[in-house]
């Protein structure tokens, strides 16, 4: 084993332990405080759970990757605008977890996060760039606006999705792995180590979420966790070879989260159509009614992490150019999400039929 993949093996190591520790130790904590989530009939549980498991792994993931990073890979100051903005966000879910926060204030901090990383990524853009990128980053263009949404739109989308015992937890375990391996295999050091301590984090949470969940991961993990794997491929296009293409490095960041972009875009879609409001809690997600429906809590998470190992496939089609891989993907990712849409209406239907013969 090379030296590099032992060192990121130990990162990864010891980060796992550091935050399964911390969740440990935050949820005696939220314990004895009586900081439990408890159900409601849009609760996915039927027992108080602690919450505030992110206030417990995302710290150590960051410090891990302030302490650790190649600070040269990535220009400092972009990796330092990534950083606190991540504490940032940290700082609103965590308040978020103990007091309601109004929805314009959140995405109003989500927005001026977005954009800072944005701008910066913009300054320090490799220069002989002939793909047009670095007027992509800019205000004036569409592609800025869309990458906005991107970041905005991820942070807030895996919030949406962490519903049920292990499903966050897994989809940073596999995303992360992806994006180490990426990092490693294509001279990309500080994207590798930022994808591996990802993973151990969410490894480490998992020990404590897995069904049947002993806490929570809350807002102050959820956000921090879809801002980071939304934020990625800027910094792995900055940091890797210039014959990697950005479009194809942004599709693949896509594909490794596909499973939680592809239900929380169904879903906010979906009830915009019915005219409800998005940011009202509810159960309408395709997990949440699989779960409704009586599929456990546990074979709803390992389907969900089956399909994005399947993306980070496609995702690696992307990153070296294979040939066909953007239409190949989409297809794949169409199929997919139909068979997920089906086995939901078939689990819904057979759940009915159930409940009528009683």
């Amino acid at each position: 084993m090379s030296q590099p993949m032992v060192f990121l093996s130990g990162v990864g190591l010891s980060v796992a332990v550091m935050a399964g520790f911390a969740v440990w130790l935050v949820r005696r904590v939220a314990h004895r405080k009586a900081l439990l989530d408890r159900p409601n009939l849009r609760s996915s549980h039927e027992l108080p759970v602690p919450r505030l498991g992110g206030a417990g792994f995302i710290p150590v993931v960051l410090l891990a990757i302030g302490a650790l990073a190649t600070w040269d890979a990535i220009p400092e100051a972009l990796l330092g605008v990534f950083l606190g903005g991540a504490i940032v966000l940290f700082g609103i879910g965590l308040a978020d977890d103990f007091v309601s926060l109004s929805t314009g204030f959140r995405f109003a901090l989500h927005f001026v996060v977005a954009g800072a990383v944005l701008w910066m990524a913009a300054c320090y853009w490799p220069t002989g760039e002939a793909d047009g990128v670095t007027a992509l980053l800019s205000p004036p263009s569409v592609g800025y606006w869309v990458l906005l949404l991107w970041i905005v739109g991820l942070l807030n989308i895996y919030n949406f999705m962490d519903g049920i015992d292990g499903l966050a937890g897994m989809q940073a375990l596999v995303a992360g792995a992806a994006w180490a391996a990426a990092g490693g295999m294509l001279g990309a050091p500080t994207v590798a180590l930022m994808g591996v301590t990802l993973a151990a984090g969410g490894l480490g949470f998992l020990a404590w979420n897995w069904p049947p969940a002993k806490i929570f991961m809350g807002d102050a993990g959820s956000t921090v966790l879809g801002y980071a794997f939304a934020v990625l491929p800027l910094l792995f296009a900055v940091e890797a070879p210039k014959e990697v293409k950005f479009d194809r490095v942004l599709l693949a960041g896509a594909m490794v989260v596909w499973p939680f972009v592809a239900d929380g875009g169904f879903t906010i879609l979906r009830r915009l159509r019915k005219g409800e409001n998005i940011f009202r809690a509810h159960r309408s997600h395709l997990y949440q009614r699989l779960v409704m429906a009586g599929v456990s809590h546990r074979k709803v998470t390992i389907v969900y992490g089956a399909l994005a190992l399947g993306g980070v496939g496609l995702a690696w089609r992307l990153v070296v150019g294979a040939p066909y891989a953007v239409p190949g993907a989409l297809v794949a990712v169409s199929v997919a999400f139909g068979l997920l849409w089906r086995w939901v209406v078939r689990c819904e239907g057979q759940g009915a039929t159930a409940a009528g013969r009683r």
